[in-house]
């Protein structure tokens, strides 16, 4: 399926077959993949997840190369191309298709050997951050944060200026 991903955790099975039941289910709803978790352990890789590779990486990485590039002179369109256009439009989707591997395989020699010669100083360089994000999720201090932020009154008048500042930068205006 194509369908949003599914975690399947049973704690206690009573008739036996709890976990085929909520496996058929899953795919009843259209899940495009499920896997097997606990409560705990989803509730940390989610989390971990939404800050990490998913959203916060993402756009910090993004803005990390946009900047870079802005600062050496290639204008506002090359930079979100090189950024952000080709990476969702072009080359996420064929990784999600088919493979990191066959990414590798598919592209030319010098994104090949760039790539593999760069991504062991990236997992050096961001391997401590996420081991911080994930001792933060697992210590709490990461709920406690978004309960109390989440829970103020003008929360959603603070989002909405924080998504400003993201909608309104150079970068993503670039790409409209």
């Amino acid at each position: 399926g194509r369908g949003i991903n599914g975690s399947v955790a049973v704690h206690q099975d009573v008739s036996g077959n709890a976990k085929e039941r909520i496996e058929a289910l899953g795919i009843a709803v259209g899940c495009g993949y499920l896997y097997e978790t606990t409560f705990e352990k989803e509730t940390y890789s989610d989390l971990v997840g939404e800050r990490g590779v998913l959203m916060g990486m993402v756009q910090g990485a993004f803005k990390a190369q946009y900047d870079v590039l802005r600062a050496q002179g290639h204008s506002p369109s090359e930079a979100f191309n090189e950024t952000c256009e080709e990476a969702t439009q072009s080359l996420y989707p064929l990784i999600g298709a088919n493979g990191m591997d066959w990414m590798y395989a598919n592209c030319s020699t010098t994104a090949q050997r760039g790539a593999l010669d760069w991504y062991p100083k990236f997992e050096k360089a961001l391997k401590p951050v996420f081991q911080e994000l994930y001792d933060e999720v697992k210590n709490g201090n990461e709920c406690r944060r978004s309960i109390e932020i989440n829970s103020k009154p003008d929360y959603k008048e603070s989002l909405e200026k924080e998504l400003d500042v993201l909608r309104e930068s150079e970068m993503w205006r670039a790409g409209v």
